[in-house]
């Protein structure tokens, strides 16, 4: 377990040092500082990289050892906490060169500002591929053992199995009728994490024994429906409680997510001008149409909105989509069940590309701009999807829509509908700026690398 707190551990000062000595190098390379910004002088700085680990510690961003939780923070704590800890590192060793002005010359400000913003932006991606990297060649997974059966025993299981996240590997299950055997057999495999799954009366009658060997013990309630990510244990004289907090209806957290999706949307349009420019030029000179196509959606509300996007398909989509699914019951099945065909016979071929590289949807930024849209919430629905959401659906159309959301950025096409509506209900229940800060990044990842494309 030790070899996940030190795996974690090389890749924060991997990080640290790379984005220093990058900064380093192309201060230099741009012509400034000349010699006395030299490589030689920031080589001094080493301490600060301790203080970052040291800081990290303090901040819990370690789990797999005695001094350290047993699970991982969740991936949006931890990119909130990891940003905080940079920021901490980097002022203060701002106020360290401050202080000792004999050696304040030698160094530059801009460097160590800079330094800041990015080892805040990659410490979460490089942490993410030195787990990846360590769960394909089997180093620094934690063995634990899983209890119980059911629909939540079942979910954990599909959760963990080759997550490189969490990094456990689970060496034994255990059912609801071999509750006897979980400590014994535990001990002769010296598996010292526990996976709790079972119904919350027997895991009360065998706490007392779970706790004479496991130094770890999750336990996953029957139900996680709650607000998760904003939910904390309190204790009313000894009585333990959760605290689950609603932050979407906090006012200034709402204003909060207003700004900051009107700015990132002006940010994402400048950086993707280019695309507005070669796009429609592509699209006119492979097929007949306009170029651009507005789909309609339900809002925030149920509230109907059109949506933006580059025209990927014929003129003539909707007369194709009947014939293949007059003719072919298997296609009609699939659309039944998804409104989605992996092999859309409407898509053109510059649409493929379109759709596979998610550039078709970049027009949905002037939805953001129009206040229809948010840049990440639930995907948008048409009418006829309402009864899938069931229940659900109230929660899910209390919230804008967005361009990209937890189910873009966890696979897309790849997941069910089910998966999704626990998606979209998960994203709306457990808001934050740090979640969208999350998704943003994993969205990212998931349309370079084309995952989960339609």
């Amino acid at each position: 377990m030790r070899s996940r707190v030190a795996l974690l551990m090389v890749a924060d000062a991997v990080c640290l040092v790379s984005v220093w000595a990058l900064v380093v190098w192309g201060y230099r390379a741009a012509g400034f500082g000349h010699y006395k910004f030299g490589a030689e002088f920031y080589l001094r700085l080493w301490p600060a990289a301790v203080a970052y680990i040291l800081i990290n510690c303090m901040f819990r961003l370690y789990h797999g050892n005695v001094l350290y939780p047993g699970a991982p923070l969740s991936p949006v704590e931890e990119l909130r906490r990891l940003v905080g800890s940079s920021v901490i590192t980097h002022l203060g060793l701002i106020a360290y060169l401050a202080l000792a002005y004999q050696t304040t010359e030698h160094y530059s400000r801009a460097v160590i500002v800079i330094s800041g913003v990015l080892v805040a932006a990659l410490a979460s991606p490089v942490r993410d591929l030195f787990r990846w990297v360590a769960l394909k060649a089997g180093l620094a997974q934690m063995p634990v053992v899983l209890a119980g059966s059911g629909t939540a025993a079942e979910a954990a299981a599909a959760a963990l199995d080759g997550d490189s996240y969490f990094g456990f590997r689970v060496v034994r299950t255990f059912g609801d009728a071999e509750v006897r055997e979980i400590v014994p057999a535990s001990r002769r495999l010296g598996v010292k994490l526990l996976v709790c799954c079972q119904d919350e009366r027997v895991f009360r009658a065998e706490f007392q024994e779970y706790a004479t060997w496991f130094t770890h013990i999750e336990y996953v309630p029957s139900t996680h429906v709650f607000p998760v990510a904003g939910a904390q244990t309190v204790s009313f004289n000894g009585v333990g409680a959760l605290e689950m907090v609603n932050q979407r209806r906090m006012r200034a957290l709402r204003v909060e997510k207003w700004l900051l999706d009107k700015a990132l949307a002006v940010v994402a349009f400048v950086l993707l001008l280019p695309f507005f420019v070669v796009v429609p030029v592509l699209i006119k000179l492979t097929s007949r149409g306009p170029v651009f196509y507005r789909q309609n959606r339900l809002g925030k509300k149920g509230r109907p909105i059109r949506v933006w996007k580059f025209r990927s398909m014929y003129a003539d989509a909707d007369a194709r989509l009947q014939a293949i699914l007059d003719s072919n019951p298997a296609k009609r099945a699939e659309w039944e069940a998804n409104f989605k065909l992996a092999d859309d016979p409407r898509v053109t071929p510059i649409g493929k590309f379109l759709r596979k590289t998610s550039i078709d949807e970049f027009p949905q930024l002037f939805n953001v701009f129009a206040g229809d849209m948010a840049l990440v919430g639930p995907r948008p629905i048409v009418e006829q999807e309402v009864t899938l959401y069931g229940p659900a659906y109230s929660t899910f159309a209390s919230v804008e829509p967005g361009i990209t959301g937890l189910w873009q950025a966890s696979g897309r096409s790849d997941t069910d509908y089910a998966r999704r509506v626990a998606l979209d209900t998960y994203y709306v229940l457990n808001w934050s700026p740090w979640l969208d800060l999350w998704i943003m990044k994993k969205t990212i990842g998931a349309v370079l690398f084309m995952r989960g494309a339609c």
